[in-house]
């Protein structure tokens, strides 16, 4: 199992840190006119990503040895790497692009070079759901028109691994998880009624209010469940309080200036993604796990 949390730890911080290298045509512009750039939440997030992910790929490079396939350790590595040296001041903006693309062929390769295979078809689900979510989260951190886009595959990434996960969930997982899927479609919507000026804007707010409660509701239900078993349970709770903490970021996001102060509440929030996901995730292992053994 603690192989698992490390895949679940490598994929989750090599993700976050190809969202932090996502090109922001805003940044770009004011590099060119000598304008700073310099983000603090971004800058947490890369470094958070880059030390987190680098800490699981050792653990597999001490684990595996030489079964480990070099051409993902040099990609997965080596991406880290360089994203590492885009800290630097005034750096090549192409090593950004060079890690971008060796940390995304790294993410796909990850499940098959580390021969992770999931016991409960239903982690499978769980896990998309975990990376959808880094996707939708960090858009109020990264907050530029890649990121949105991201975010929007990541609604899309949340359904498909809604479906997987309710089929292997008992009747109060499944309504969990009925609800969580009619908050994904409402922010779905929502963000196309967002792309229409005044009026859009106030019925994808309507919208999204009504997807939060929905979501709310659904980690509840979840928290119920006992086919997530005890880690499960309070992996749900975890996902409650991330929108408890979210809901605080909006607030404080009405007032002017406070960009910084809700790129560090999304920060704690992304925190709680992950906890909560990755304990419902090795909630559903070990409770397969125990009833192969009976």
């Amino acid at each position: 199992m603690e192989t698992k949390q490390k895949f679940l730890q490598l994929q989750f911080c090599t993700l976050l840190v190809v969202c932090t290298l996502l090109p922001d045509l805003g940044s770009l512009v004011g590099s060119l006119i000598g304008m700073p750039d310099f983000d603090i939440p971004v800058f947490c997030c890369q470094i958070i990503g880059i030390v987190g992910g680098g800490l699981a790929l050792y653990s597999f490079y001490k684990t595996l040895g030489k079964e480990l396939p070099v051409p993902f350790l040099g990609l997965a590595g080596g991406g880290l790497f360089i994203a590492l040296l885009t800290l630097i001041p005034n750096t090549p903006m192409w090593l950004d692009y060079v890690s971008l693309i060796a940390l995304l062929i790294a993410v796909f390769m990850a499940k098959g070079s580390l021969g992770i295979q999931w016991n409960n078809q239903g982690s499978q689900g769980a896990y998309f759901i975990l990376l959808a979510i880094l996707l939708h989260v960090y858009d109020s951190i990264g907050d530029n028109t890649l990121t949105a886009i991201a975010a929007l595959l990541g609604l899309i990434l949340y359904l498909v691994g809604l479906g997987k996960l309710k089929a292997n969930l008992d009747a109060d997982g499944a309504k969990g998880a009925s609800r969580l899927k009619i908050a994904v479609i409402l922010g779905i919507v929502a963000v196309v009624f967002g792309w229409i000026p005044l009026l859009g804007g106030i019925i994808a707010g309507i919208l999204l209010i009504i997807g939060f409660i929905f979501e709310f509701l659904g980690y509840g239900s979840m928290k119920q469940s006992a086919s997530l078993g005890a880690d499960g349970q309070k992996g749900a709770g975890y996902l409650r309080n991330s929108m408890i903490v979210l809901l605080v970021g909006a607030f404080i996001d009405l007032f002017p200036l406070t960009g910084l102060i809700v790129g560090l509440i999304s920060l704690v929030a992304l925190w709680l993604v992950f906890k909560g996901w990755n304990l419902i995730l090795l909630g559903m292992e070990v409770e397969k796990e125990a009833e192969i053994e009976n």
